[in-house]
């Protein structure tokens, strides 16, 4: 779908020797080494110091010569499905669950489907557009995107081959309800409880400006799949709040961090040209999407020179991606009683209690002090963004790091944000540079209307059974679901021990329903957890490229994939199937996949970053699922 009008290696510690060194102090944190010098992080690392004895891979993609920054990945954005490296960051989403009909209609489904998928090239011009436009104040365009992802037994259902499924990872094959236990969902949030299907072999991701246009793309997809014989098993709607855009429900930012991107995201500084924004580092692009460099998890974090490509399954996944889909139901009000009685006994406020838990207050200011951040703004007493509002602009909210704060006392071990990235800290899995290996691209939106405290019947008030609930529909992009969502589910969020021995678990993400959550320096030093967000769905999908989905809609002895690092007199192994089709699979001309240019002057996503970013504002009147509506009549594509 389109838019419409609307650490240093002896060589490089030499090169440092021969400039004028400024004054160090006793103590350097990588940040500091980094600006103490005057030197841009890539001269401080290279290849051999982080991976002795490890040969990078041979011709690696790039389109420049390796130096302070490293070669530049070149990617086929135009292959690769626009939400894995664009995100869609529209207001209003919908993912359609559905099962394939038998047979060689599966096959004929997914062609109709696949020409309709959006690429990351369209959605990061469209994102630039977007941004653009907001900043200069003028009208902002719309657009309305569709991206498709399979299960593993959706892949069955194709016809692929037993060996090409046997590729692929443990993980994928099995599915995330057989790894309930791996990640923690037990109780309240065990599968047998989950209201989404485990049979699902597919789910269409939509997403637009608009509710108007997001209902007729959903009747379009709906009618597809069944009229061409499937079965849509859940439709689930989601949205930006709109009484507090960029806000999930219990009222905090969200989607502040996202890592950077070698090949995609462009450094702010051109003299830190190895960061996006302050406090960014760019990764290599493996580390999401497979075919390209990964990151080395040794040295500081920084990866002047690219690790191993990212394989996994069959040759044909290449610029694919697998996602992890989770429908986590949020409670509200237990959340609020909860900080609010607990900060009491802790001595402190409820909004720094609830700082301390998420490790941010909820505007996004950081606990951490950011890199420029005046001295007389004591994060430990208010949000210091409400005297000094600048500390919400991109290019301060993140630029911190915690190796200065060791014990947690400004902001504890097993606060939200520090669990889920340690950033610098020096912990049991590794520093920064292994931390890094385990980075997730999160692409969640809020589902369900807003709690509105004394309201005591319909949607705002604090019933939070299905299908009045509210939560976050999370999703993540990773080449590996083990090394990625997994680990850090696993070991570093349910774990108390992480990062130090009786830390705590994660008060957000972790399952657990009475952890202990450490408070270094407050009346209280240890408080009890109580369970606040609860499993209801999900699973683990393979995102494929767009060739990959034409090859498995027809499969046949045909033009495959290349992988970056393969000549193309030698293309990527082709999907194995069990009935091949005789028909030619369509391609996608230059034409369909160019954005269209003008503008639409009713598109208004202000609410937050009008940046075509984090979920700017309004919501489905509805504001919670969409099962069973709006299904009548097929529309023209691109009526949208």
């Amino acid at each position: 779908m389109k838019p419409t009008n609307s650490r240093p290696s002896d060589e490089s510690q030499a090169q440092a020797q021969t400039q004028p060194q400024p004054s160090r102090p006793s103590t350097w944190s990588r940040r500091d080494f980094v600006r103490g010098t005057g030197l841009s992080a890539g001269v401080l690392v290279s290849a051999a110091a982080c991976a002795p004895g490890t040969p990078p891979p041979q011709n690696p993609p790039s389109t420049t010569t390796p130096g302070t920054t490293g070669p530049t990945p070149d990617l086929n954005l135009a292959n690769i499905q626009g939400n894995i490296l664009g995100g869609f960051n529209k207001d209003h989403q919908r993912m359609l669950f559905f099962t394939f009909p038998a047979g060689a209609a599966a096959r004929r489904l997914l062609a109709t489907l696949q020409e309709q998928v959006a690429s990351s090239e369209e959605v990061l011009a469209f994102n630039a557009k977007y941004k653009a436009a907001a900043n200069a104040g003028g009208s902002l365009p719309a657009a309305t995107w569709l991206n498709l992802a399979l299960t593993h037994s959706g892949l069955l259902a194709l016809g692929v081959s037993q060996s090409d499924l046997r590729a692929f990872p443990d993980s994928f094959r099995q599915g995330m309800r057989a790894r309930s236990g791996l990640i923690g969902d037990s109780g309240a949030s065990a599968p047998t409880h989950w209201i989404t299907s485990s049979t699902d072999h597919a789910v269409v991701i939509l997403a637009a400006d608009h509710v108007s246009e997001l209902d007729d793309a959903a009747r379009l997809a709906t009618a597809q799949i069944e009229e061409a014989g499937g079965n849509v098993t859940f439709d689930q709607a989601g949205s930006a709040r709109e009484d507090e855009p960029g806000h999930e429900h219990f009222g905090f930012k969200d989607g502040v961090s996202q890592p950077g991107i070698r090949g995609v995201t462009t450094p702010n500084n051109p003299q830190n040209p190895n960061q996006g924004v302050p406090g960014q580092d760019l990764l290599w692009p493996g580390e999401f999407v497979l075919g390209y460099p990964t990151q080395i998890p040794t040295g500081d974090g920084i990866n002047l020179q690219p690790g191993p490509l990212a394989l996994s399954g069959p040759a044909w996944t290449t610029d694919g991606s697998y996602l992890v889909f989770r429908r986590l139901q949020q409670d509200v009000p237990g959340f609020h009683n909860y900080v609010s009685s607990t900060a009491t006994a802790a001595g402190m406020t409820t909004d720094l209690l609830g700082a301390k838990l998420v490790g941010r207050y909820k505007s996004g200011c950081p606990l951490e002090h950011t890199d420029d951040q005046a001295a007389g703004l004591d994060t430990q007493i208010a949000d210091p963004s409400l005297r000094d509002a600048t500390l919400l602009q991109e290019t301060k909210i993140n630029n911190f790091e915690f190796g200065g704060d060791p014990n947690g006392n400004v902001c504890p071990r097993s606060s939200h944000i520090r669990k889920s990235y340690p950033r610098d800290d020096q912990t049991p899995t590794g520093g920064e540079a292994a931390s890094q290996t385990h980075r997730i691209l999160r692409r969640g939106i809020p589902y369900g209307a807003s709690y509105l405290a004394g309201s005591t019947s319909g949607a705002n008030s604090a019933d939070v059974a299905f299908p009045n609930d509210r939560g976050l529909l999370f999703l993540c992009y990773q080449s590996s679901i083990e090394r990625q969502f997994e680990f850090i589910q696993n070991r570093w969020a349910n774990d108390p021990n992480f990062p130090t021995r009786g830390s705590g678990e994660d008060p957000i993400i972790s399952q657990s329903a009475s952890g202990a959550f450490q408070l270094p320096g407050s009346a209280a030093h240890q408080v009890t957890l109580q369970g606040f967000v609860t499993t209801t769905g999900g699973d683990y999908y393979f995102q494929p490229s767009i060739e990959a989905l034409q090859l498995l809609a027809t499969p046949q002895q045909a033009a495959t994939p290349t992988a970056p690092n393969q000549p193309a007199s030698q293309p990527a192994q082709q999907p194995q199937v069990q009935q091949p089709a005789g028909q030619q699979p369509p391609s996608r001309t230059a034409a369909q996949r160019q954005p269209a240019q003008s503008q639409n002057q009713g598109s208004q996503n202000q609410g937050g970053r009008a940046n075509g970013g984090q979920n700017q504002g309004g919501r489905d009147p509805v504001g919670r699922n969409q099962a069973g509506q709006n299904r009548t009549g097929r529309l023209p594509r691109d009526s949208a």
